[in-house]
């Protein structure tokens, strides 16, 4: 009677966690206009999150309920990763098993996360897909891709899943993972440049991909993915200038957030005027979309600094009081500034600059009269704080941090130079 009692206990008991598990239905109204438009049609839609570890290949399939609106409900105890309930689930919707397919605002520019709102049904709404999904016979080969450019545009890169969403600039085996395309004087004229690329996709229906002005994403086309209209045709040409009559057929007109010219780039000269007794500068930049090094100022007599920066289109950058990721610039309140300076060279090239406060002074700063700090046994210890220390490496990432008052002592640490920054105050610590 015992065994008995128990099996009907376990089952009574797997028999509740099955009725009580936590589930919610989501439902998505999406675009499906009737036309041909490649971004505002409907075949399939699935759900993908951090439940599934956003592995788009697996998302979950939802069920059609009309040519506009689709299904699906998710059980928690099926999740991946078991980590992830509902209540902290993140997802988005794709309408194949790539993230080609993934949902975008009306102008096909990028969205966050979904996030559940707690009550089921939750309602969604797709207004615009990145590529439709054709869920058809697969048709593999190598197809042209043509762009006829403004003159302007000096050099294009096409980039899609034919190369798994290489980063414009990535040069690799021609004609099947390298993103520049050729340019083809013979079709170019006094109005634009005529770029053609060829490329290999197992399936030309899934075929998405996008056109960029300059090695970044930040020369990328506005629109969302392009895609084969027609696969029976060998190639396929778009427009970006507005009139390419001479080059039929012509896809729907493609714009850029930016043009790269190499011709265009212009030098950069910073005037910055730094916090008092500040020794060095440094700015740390990114340059066209390439991240840059460390560059040094010169330091001026009157205590100013000034930077000249070379071949800039477009430049993101910060300031620094040591080539340290952790003595960056900080704002008057003592808190860190977040967003990037940015310095457009077509529209100024000379820029005045004041920087409030440092993080850190990058040298000896910590009070020895009120702070004692030394090494044993690979760790530092630090004695007499009273409200916070942390423990950078050499390149400014944070190792640890603590809210304390006491001895901090930090863990174990391999031989190299440390940063210890104690109640706002920072010192190179050397651990051999």
């Amino acid at each position: 009677m015992k065994t008995k009692f128990t099996f009907l206990l376990i089952g009574m008991l797997l028999t509740f966690q099955a009725a009580t598990a936590a589930t919610a239905t989501f439902n998505v109204t999406v675009p499906n206009d009737g036309g041909t438009d490649n971004h505002h049609q409907t075949n399939k839609v699935m759900i993908v999150g951090n439940f599934n570890k956003w592995d788009a290949a697996g998302a979950i399939e939802c069920t059609k309920v009309s040519d506009t609106k689709y299904t699906v409900t998710l059980d928690e105890s099926t999740f991946a990763d078991q980590t992830v309930t509902l209540a902290t689930i993140n997802y988005k919707y794709v309408c194949g098993p790539d993230w080609a397919y993934v949902m975008k605002d009306a102008q096909g520019g990028e969205l966050g996360n979904n996030v559940y709102a707690g009550t089921s049904p939750q309602e969604d709404v797709v207004v615009y897909w990145a590529s439709v999904w054709k869920d058809v016979v697969p048709v593999p080969g190598t197809f042209t891709i043509d762009i006829y450019a403004p003159k302007t545009v000096t050099e294009m890169y096409c980039t899609g899943n034919f190369n798994d969403w290489k980063t414009p600039g990535f040069e690799g085996k021609v004609d099947s993972t390298d993103t520049k395309m050729n340019l083809v004087p013979a079709n170019s004229d006094a109005n634009g440049n005529y770029f053609s690329i060829k490329v290999y996709t197992k399936n030309a229906y899934s075929l998405a991909y996008q056109f960029a002005t300059g090695k970044a994403w930040m020369y990328q086309q506005n629109q969302g993915n392009n895609s084969y209209t027609d696969v029976t045709q060998a190639s396929i040409l778009f427009d970006a200038v507005g009139d390419a009559t001479a080059n039929p057929p012509v896809a729907p007109a493609i714009t850029f957030k930016r043009i790269y010219n190499a011709s265009l780039l212009k030098t950069v000269t910073l005037n910055v005027t730094p916090p008092a007794n500040t020794a060095k500068m440094y700015i740390k930049n990114e340059k066209n979309g390439a991240a840059g090094e460390f560059i040094e100022g010169t330091k001026n007599t009157d205590g100013t600094f000034t930077f000249t920066v070379t071949g800039v289109d477009i430049m993101y950058y910060k300031y620094y009081n040591d080539q340290l990721d952790a003595n960056v610039e900080y704002k008057a309140d003592n808190t860190a500034v977040t967003d990037n300076r940015t310095a457009d060279a077509q529209v100024q090239t000379t820029f005045t600059d004041t920087v409030l406060a440092w993080a850190s002074t990058g040298v000896s700063t910590i009070d020895a009269a009120r702070y004692k700090v030394y090494t044993s046994n690979k760790s530092i210890v630090v004695e007499g704080v009273t409200n916070k220390a942390e423990l950078f490496d050499i390149s400014g990432r944070n190792i640890e941090s603590k809210v304390m008052s006491g001895t901090f002592r930090t863990t174990a640490l391999t031989a190299g130079l440390y940063i210890v920054k104690i109640d706002g105050q920072t010192q190179k610590v050397s651990v051999k």
